[in-house]
């Protein structure tokens, strides 16, 4: 799980997400990968779709493109300061949003989901989940409030074995796909800088002994 997180976050730094936002991208592969979700397959399929940043207009938002790996926490954050429903077009692999949305459902806040035919209801740190397979859809909904969440009726995973699912993986231990992990090391690794003379004289913190 570790090397999960620091791969797919040197993954995201390299293909110029912002600070922040690539922890964020990171958290996302792991929560899903950890609930047998895909998460590593997800973004190895976005790794074309990770820098830039949406557009808004009111209520409607254009992700241009961009994965929800990158463009959900900022939807997210927006449908909750803003406690209005958000409509995201152009968007990529919009099942990611379902990590964040849980990461910030908390203290009675809930988010409801929804794409294609698919629904997600994240609430007090945990998701509910009926979806479509594969993840194709392109425009996600975005619903926020406070109190009692909406209900799912026939959901294709429950909170109780998504969560289920997690405790497995964490005594068990996460097994990575040979080839998915071969291609997001290889994207990770274009954060390193090329070894030069000036790259190695350059190396280490400059610090002034006089300030």
């Amino acid at each position: 799980m570790s090397e999960l997180k620091v791969m797919a976050q040197k993954a995201l730094e390299a293909a110029g997400v912002a600070p922040g936002l690539d922890r964020d991208g990171a958290f996302a592969t792991v929560w899903h990968e950890t609930r047998g979700l895909d998460g590593l397959a997800m973004l190895v399929r976005d790794l074309d779709a990770l820098s830039g940043l949406p557009t808004r207009i009111g209520e409607r938002i254009d992700a241009g493109g961009l994965s929800a790996l990158v463009v959900a926490p900022l939807v997210i954050d927006l449908a909750m300061v803003m406690d209005m429903e958000l409509k995201v077009e152009n968007i990529r692999s919009p099942f990611a949003a379902v990590a964040y949305a849980t990461k910030r459902a908390r203290d009675g806040r809930w988010f409801r989901l929804t794409w294609d035919d698919s629904e997600a209801i994240a609430a007090e740190g945990a998701a509910t989940i009926t979806r479509t397979d594969p993840d194709v859809a392109t425009v996600l909904t975005v619903a926020s409030g406070e109190g009692p969440p909406p209900a799912i009726l026939a959901p294709a995973l429950t909170a109780v074995e998504l969560e289920k699912r997690c405790e497995h993986t964490l005594n068990d231990g996460l097994f990575l796909a040979s080839d998915a992990r071969k291609v997001l090391l290889e994207a990770a690794n274009r954060v390193l800088v090329p070894a030069s003379e000036g790259s190695r004289s350059g190396a280490g913190a400059e610090v002034d002994d006089n300030e």
